[in-house]
């Protein structure tokens, strides 16, 4: 976890300071060089400019705790918060910690607590554990167990130092003797290691500060995930014929839809797009130019990678047209033109896709490799919002008054409706 935490405490010559922290690093230089601090008492100091505690990962995690912390800013930012920690972001209901924010510097999680001191004003010492951090939210999440963790450091500090301060009142009561003699040269502030008796003090806060620093980052990780590990994390099938397949941009080799439109008339084309976008089964008769070749430009239109996963096109020799609402495709012997045969006609409002794509092959400003990624961008846009009214139609219903909703927010017109159907029931499996 990258974050600072920080001991700091109360000096009555020097005021609020920092007074020991632990932070994690990747430079060995940290673990070697002297802190830069200026301990003026033997209460502002815990380690010493020399001493460095340094413990290590498996993943190669160096975790060190000093006096101070090597970067300047770090250092003004840490001495700030034991200012305000001990002197105004004080937690009175002893409940856990408190957070406050700077949009500047960090933000911060500080919990204040005393120790009890003979030699102190009021027999007590005003201490502090800050963690610093630059993520807010990830400050705010792990804050309860961060709390939690620090009121046991508190406690276990409060106990040792418990013990000291009834051994030295047995010798001399210090309340008594102050009332007696009006005596209030208290002294040099005395160090934590004094306080508590324990000369391996800040090895344990050490191990602790250490803990949190791990706890903190195996509780909570911060992962960035793309559009594509989203949904398939959501939903594993919905990447499934979208954008996000592999190679799902990609364009067969064919005729270019401009050179296909100049095969024919464009009443014909226009007639022949209608029919591919909606589903009208189409026969392709040709003599001299090659069906495949017609059927792989018009595949062009529709979210396949191959012609021959159209269903509705169809070649076919001279005598198989006998059914109804068929679009016959023929070329002309005598002018090697094409005619279209079609009982039905193309709508006077036509589908929204087949506006964009006739907009898109009259704008001459895009060549044919951009325009067919265009088209194909199309595709799969439309295929994304079949999908998003299959879902909503397999969940509440054809005629529920959310699928309408989400149609109108889809921007699904009445003319849309037939395209939108036929590709729910062939390209969104």
């Amino acid at each position: 976890m990258n974050a600072i935490v920080g001991l700091c405490h109360f000096c009555e010559a020097h005021g609020p300071r920092p007074l020991f922290c632990t932070f994690t690093t990747d430079d060995e230089q940290h673990t070697t060089e002297s802190s830069k601090c200026t301990a003026q008492c033997c209460g502002c100091t815990s380690l010493g400019p020399e001493t460095v505690l340094v413990s290590r990962d498996d993943d190669g995690c160096i975790y060190c705790s000093r006096e101070s912390v090597p970067n300047p800013d770090v250092t003004a930012f840490l001495r700030q918060a034991a200012i305000r920690s001990i002197t105004c972001e004080v937690n009175w209901s002893k409940e856990g910690g408190v957070v406050y924010f700077s949009d500047t510097r960090g933000h911060v999680l500080s919990l204040t607590f005393q120790i009890r001191d003979t030699r102190a004003r009021g027999l007590k010492r005003w201490f502090s554990i800050v963690v610093l951090m630059k993520d807010k939210m990830l400050l705010l999440n792990i804050t309860p167990l961060l709390s939690e963790h620090m009121q046991k450091i508190s406690k276990e500090l409060q106990d040792l130092a418990e013990v000291v301060y009834d051994n030295e009142q047995k010798v001399c009561s210090q309340r008594a003797l102050r009332l007696k003699t009006g005596r209030n040269d208290f002294g040099q502030s005395r160090s934590l290691m004094q306080l508590t008796g324990d000369e391996n003090v800040f090895k344990r806060l050490h191990s602790h500060f250490t803990w949190m620093l791990k706890a903190g980052a195996l509780t909570y990780s911060e992962t960035l995930y793309t559009s594509r590990d989203m949904l398939n994390k959501l939903h594993p099938d919905a990447t499934r014929g979208s954008i996000f397949e592999p190679n799902a941009c990609a364009v067969e080799e064919c005729i270019s839809l401009r050179a296909l439109e100049n095969l024919m008339s464009k009443e014909v084309f226009r007639i022949l797009v209608y029919c591919t976008l909606c589903g009208v089964k189409i026969v392709i008769k040709s003599s001299h130019t090659d069906p495949i070749v017609i059927a792989k430009g018009l595949s062009r239109l529709l979210p396949v990678t191959s012609y021959d996963r159209v269903p509705h096109i169809i070649i076919s020799s001279e005598d198989q047209v006998n059914c109804t609402n068929v679009c016959v495709l023929e070329e002309l012997c005598s002018t090697s033109n094409f005619s279209c045969k079609w009982q039905g006609a193309v709508p006077n409002k036509c589908p929204t896709l087949m506006n964009r794509i006739g907009a898109a092959i009259a704008n001459t400003k895009l060549n044919d490799a951009v325009l067919h990624q265009h088209v194909k961008f199309l595709q799969l846009e439309w295929q994304g919002i079949a999908k998003s009214v299959k879902a909503a139609i397999t969940s509440s219903g054809p005629s529920s008054s959310n699928v309408t909703k989400l149609k109108q927010v889809l921007g699904i017109t009445q003319q849309d409706d037939i395209l939108v159907n036929y590709w729910i029931s062939n390209f969104c499996s």
